[in-house]
Parts: structure tokens; C-alpha cells; sequence
């Protein structure tokens, strides 16, 4: 179980290891009741529902009456007085996204066949400038990973008249493959 040590009406995570430190000529039972932490301005720390996104920080720890969270088990608990966990989170952004998307050639190759890209692929590489064409034209033919953030997709996209956000559909396609 996680607990808070109250100190001015703020609560920070506390354990019953740093209670006992705090105060070692006291003896405290293996399981300390709720009333004697009490004494000592420690209370249980109860859990808001976490929410669904890729990145999840704690938030504040706040003081309620009511309201609905679970428990460090994930059992569920209403209406319940004490201290309370939430949460913030976000979604990464494509920026974010992007350093982690490789996908194998063959998942690459399939998604551009899905999408009617794979047949304009050899003209698109065929009509850029050197160095480029040479570069590229070796990736394609011979990487067996194919990373968003390269200089050799850079290249390509345009020549496929894609946007950075029909390419990263394409990517996300591809990992399904």
C-alpha cells in the first residue's frame, strides 16, 4: 500500500520504512492501523484511474471527499475520503513518433502496394538528380529496414507526392504487415 506524510497541508508519497525511521524509538505494528498513522499525519494514498495515453506523468495529490479511483491493487474505490493520486497525460506528437518507426522492406513494399504507391516508386527514383537517385536506388534495392526519419525516404516522399502525414500513415500501415 502507498501512503502520504501531510506536512502543512501538502502531501508527499511517503512508506511505513520512512515512518519508522523517522521515529525509532517507536514501535509500530507490522500493519499499522489507519487511526495510529493518523497520529503521525500518514494516510493511505488512493489511485485515480490512470488515463489512456502514450505518456503518462503523476499529477498533483489532492485531499477529496467522494469521488471514484481504485486502490494500489486496481480494486475499485467510491466514495472514499482521503488522498488521491491523478494523472496527466498526452498522446506523442508526430515529431515524437517518427525516430521510432522502422519498419522491414518487405512491410514497406507491402504498404505501398496497399496504397497504390509501389508501381511509381522505380519512376520516382529514376527522375531525381545524383547523387540522390544513386543512393536511393541502393537503399531500395538492398536495406532490409526502412527508417522515417532517413535521408533516403526524405528523398522519396516528394518524388511520391507525399506529405509527411500520408508518409506516416504509410509507416503505421507497414508495422501492421
Amino acid at each position: 500500500m502507498s501512503y502520504v506524510l501531510v506536512e502543512d497541508g501538502v502531501a508527499i508519497p511517503y512508506s511505513i520504512q520512512k515512518l519508522r525511521e523517522a521515529h525509532p524509538n517507536t514501535s509500530f505494528p507490522k500493519h499499522p492501523s489507519e487511526e495510529s498513522l493518523a497520529e503521525y499525519n500518514v494516510f493511505p494514498l488512493n489511485y485515480d484511474p490512470q488515463p489512456d495515453f502514450d505518456i503518462i506523468e503523476p499529477g498533483p495529490i489532492e485531499q477529496r471527499i467522494g469521488g471514484e479511483g481504485v486502490d494500489e491493487n486496481g480494486e475499485p474505490v467510491e466514495g472514499f475520503y482521503g488522498w488521491w493520486q491523478s494523472w496527466t497525460g498526452r498522446n506523442r506528437t508526430p515529431e515524437e513518433l517518427r525516430p521510432r518507426m522502422i519498419v522491414t522492406m518487405r512491410q514497406a513494399r507491402l504498404a505501398l502496394n496497399q496504397t497504390g504507391h509501389l508501381a511509381n516508386v522505380e519512376t520516382a527514383i529514376a527522375t531525381m538528380d545524383e547523387p540522390d537517385r544513386t543512393t536511393v536506388s541502393i537503399e531500395w534495392e538492398y536495406a532490409s529496414t526502412v527508417e522515417r526519419l532517413s535521408p533516403w525516404v526524405a528523398a522519396l516522399a516528394p518524388a511520391l507526392s507525399l506529405t509527411d502525414e500520408e508518409l506516416d500513415a504509410l509507416f503505421d500501415l507497414a508495422a501492421t504487415l
